[in-house]
């Protein structure tokens, strides 16, 4: 203990006299031991962290597989399906269905003056609750015995709603609230830590599927289970296959799809997995590089200390024991560097959770913990072996040998060591910056893509008229005609429309039609497919879409004018080969349809996703419970907010609006995990390829300094001073070139590991690489410049004599 002490004195002693060089080598590895730290927050708290619930390792998703049929390989299920699941498999203990709800909140029953709100809930099988074994905080849960249809609705409240709405009161357990007009009792409050499983809710109600009309055609189901005791996933999986092949043989309409089945915690994570994945690959080699320029920091002071240390080693003194005083050496600086690197992760959090894309709301609940604290001990640990141990070898055998010089030049093979370790800090820090501008090229193609529509300029506001207020078809027409009217009167509002489903919304209504004047299909995979959007006759022009052939609807496309339709141009390309299909009549649930108009394709799921076929049918005609509001304003759309909602509370004061924003925000999330992988990759490269010209900075001012006599008597026999900068600078292009070239084939073969995340980027996009190659190549050309201009300035006679 007493040699330790003694070391570290020592230690402290000898960096103090060059605070220069201790504070670039204690800023280097906090970079990288912070970055590393912050990255290993997100990892532990987003895929090494269990799930909040009852052996959660035996909770399972199950999806409906169409990518045989060119659909998704996860898609929601039918209710008819999901009873089949439930019933029929012996592969698992239980089957919870989910779906979305959002019902429109006015208060407690008998109380006045609440402000209406629209919330995010979830309809829920009565199974849920006891698949999670989640218990309450008050009350009870939701049972099976709540799920019978026609059963007096319940309802079960989240903490944060409980606080929110009711203050706490423990006595909201039995008493009735308002729900789309209707008095609903709350029957229980989950804990703080529960949110919901597989969708995020505040308010959960029974799902009430009646079995004897529980229909297929209909996917809008989202199916949770726990597996039966003994079982295991891959089993699982077997087990469903062979219930699906049974039900196909019962039901045609199932043909073609099979059963998937996924650990939840797989399901959970699954979206981030990849994001996390490359950002501790990125700060991997953040790390790597801050070693190595402190492992070169090191080997230039042995250099210096190569008397000091070949005369310990002539008195007798154990290379082991040297060994370890050097390495304690290094382990102050890795110290200090995990200490700064504790501080500068707290802020990486904090930047982390602020820049969370909304598809991975974990990473909004990461911290700094214990298990981040082991993990920056046990990296500083690794950072003390890495940039400690080769100088101290390579030290330990230069002063040991017949390596000195006269007139102080280097110790034999230091110099190659200290080049080889800037050679690699630049090819690493090349394959960075590779996936840095290959991410960012990335987002630019997806903030490129042809939308379909105009997103700028449009406010948005969801409206959903509860059944209780608004029964009949007519009374929603009425409501959604009266807030239209009212809402292109607005000041500042140049159009008005509705839609059923707006894009980038994440609602989908997909229904199977029939093509008039054809033959039945002879397979359910041949039935025609779309998603459908009931919409004012303005919704074309307000969105900006195109026409590409037939007309827009009309005002006169009313109720009782014959139904009519567009559709869109992938339509045309599936089911009419490309022909117009104007003047073509379909059927849909029995109503005959004419298809008079043609719009061009819209991505509704987002840039990255290729449009689908969908069908629009004037709301008039087909009027739809959920709408969204949609205007086309002169100005700010977000100025007009409040406007619209005080509108919308005089129209009617229990039905609130929701999602009152500009259509540009919607957008911006979406793009918002490309933009939040490009942003993190962007800095740790870049902070990667500071790193990497410091060390080629500081291994020039290094060589310099050790040539200072030949340089001088290179001056002295008439060596100009442009020819002494061009010596140096060739001497860095080498070294930097060697380094880009071997990152290049690095960040080619390891770009192929991220290809899935990019867009229309082809892992190892020639023009990226010729522009990172570039500017790393620019950025060890200035680095060189300075240690180059002061060695042209070297006086030969000085010198001469101090040699």
């Amino acid at each position: 203990m007493e040699t330790l002490r003694l070391d570290v004195t020592y230690a402290l002693r000898a960096w103090r006299r060059h605070p220069v060089t201790t504070i670039a080598a204690i800023l280097a590895l906090a970079l990288g031991i912070g970055a590393n730290s912050t990255v290993f927050s997100a990892v532990s708290g987003v895929l090494l962290r269990p799930l909040p619930y009852n052996e959660p390792d035996q909770l399972v998703m199950l999806w409906q597989d169409r990518s045989g049929l060119g659909g998704p390989e996860r898609e929601v299920i039918s209710p008819g399906l999901f009873l089949d699941w439930a019933s029929r498999s012996t592969a698992v203990e239980s089957v919870a269905a989910v779906a979305g709800w959002f019902p429109n909140f006015t208060g407690r029953t008998g109380h006045s003056g609440d402000q209406a709100e629209r919330l995010a809930g979830a309809s829920v099988s009565g199974a849920y609750f006891s698949t999670l074994g989640i218990a309450p905080a008050l009350g009870r849960v939701l049972t099976g015995d709540d799920d019978r249809p026609g059963d007096p609705m319940v309802v079960v409240l989240s903490d944060r709603l409980w606080q929110r709405r009711f203050a706490a009161d423990p006595a909201i357990v039995g008493q009735t609230i308002q729900l789309d007009g209707q008095s609903v009792e709350v029957v229980g409050v989950m804990p703080p830590t529960f949110r919901g499983a597989v969708i995020d809710a505040e308010i959960w109600k029974p799902l009430q599927i009646d079995p004897a009309n529980a229909p297929r055609g209909m996917i809008y189901l989202r199916a949770l289970a726990r597996l039966a005791p003994g079982v295991s996933v891959s089993q699982a999986s077997a087990a469903f296959a062979t219930l699906q092949t049974q039900l196909q043989q019962e039901d045609p309409e199932l043909e073609g799809a099979r059963a998937r089945v996924v650990s939840l915690h797989a399901d959970t994570v699954g979206p981030v997995r990849p994001v996390l994945i490359v950002l501790g690959a990125s700060v991997g080699l953040v790390l790597l590089i801050a070693c190595a320029n402190v492992a070169g920091i090191l080997l230039a002071r042995a250099v210096h200390r190569r008397g000091e240390i070949g005369v310990r080693v002539a008195l007798g003194a154990d290379r082991g024991r040297l060994i370890r005083q050097m390495l304690t050496e290094s382990g102050v600086l890795a110290l200090a560097g995990a200490v700064i690197g504790l501080g500068l992760a707290a802020l990486g959090v904090k930047g982390l959770v602020a820049i969370a894309p909304p598809s991975a709301p974990q990473l909004r609940e990461i911290s700094l913990d214990a298990g981040v604290l082991m993990f920056t001990a046990g990296v500083a640990v690794l950072a003390t072996l890495i940039a400690g141990l080769v100088p101290a070898i390579s030290g330990l055998r230069g002063a040991t040998r017949a390596g000195f010089r006269e007139g102080g030049r280097e110790v034999h093979g230091s110099g190659g060591a200290r080049r080889a370790l800037v050679i690699a800090e630049v090819a690493v820090a090349m394959t960075l910056v590779i996936g840095a501008g290959l991410f960012v090229k990335s987002l630019m193609q997806l903030q490129a893509v042809d939308l379909g529509y105009q997103p700028s300029g449009l406010l948005v506001a969801q409206l959903s008229p509860p059944r209780g207020a608004y029964q009949t078809e007519d009374a929603i027409r009425d409501l959604l005609d009266r807030t239209l009217a009212r809402a292109a009167a607005l000041p500042g509002v140049d159009q008005a429309a509705v839609t059923s489903v707006l894009p980038l919304s994440g609602g989908e209504i997909e229904f199977t039609f029939s093509i008039m004047g054809r033959p039945e299909p002879s397979s359910m995979n041949d039935v025609p497919v779309a998603a459908f959007r009931f919409i004012a006759p303005t919704f074309v022009s307000t969105m900006g879409m195109s026409i590409r052939g037939g007309r827009d609807f009309l005002p006169n496309d009313h109720a009782q004018a014959p139904k009519v339709a567009l559709v869109n141009e992938s339509v045309v390309k599936r089911y009419w080969d490309g022909r117009s299909p104007v003047g073509k009549r379909i059927l849909v649930h029995g109503y005959e349809v004419t298809i008079v108009g043609v719009l061009g394709d819209v991505r509704h799921s987002g840039p990255a996703v290729p449009a689908q076929a969908e069908v629009y049918i004037p709301y008039q005609q087909m009027p739809s419970r959920i709408a969204t509001l949609v205007l086309r304003t002169s100005g700010d759309p977000a100025a007009l907010s409040a406007d619209v909602r005080a509108m919308m509370h005089e129209i009617d004061p229990l039905l609130p609006l929701a999602g009152v924003r500009p259509m540009s925000d919607q957008l911006a999330d979406r793009l918002a995990e490309p933009r939040f992988m490009a942003t993190l990759v962007g800095w740790f490269g870049a902070v990667a390829a500071f790193l990497a010209v410091t060390g080629v900075y500081g291994l020039l001012v290094f060589s310099v300094n050790q040539r200072t006599r030949e340089i001088g008597v290179r001056m002295a026999f008439g060596a100009s001073r442009p020819s002494v900068v061009l010596m140096v600078v060739r001497q860095s292009m080498v070294i930097v070139g060697v380094g880009v070239v071997l990152g290049i084939a690095a960040g080619v073969v390891l770009s192929r590991a991220v290809a899935a995340q990019l867009f229309e980027v082809a892992p190892g996009d020639p023009s990226t690489v010729v522009t990172m190659a570039a500017l790393m190549v620019v950025a060890g050309a200035v680095a060189s410049y300075f240690p180059a201009r002061r060695a042209s300035r070297v006086d030969p006679v000085v010198a001469l004599r101090n040699d």
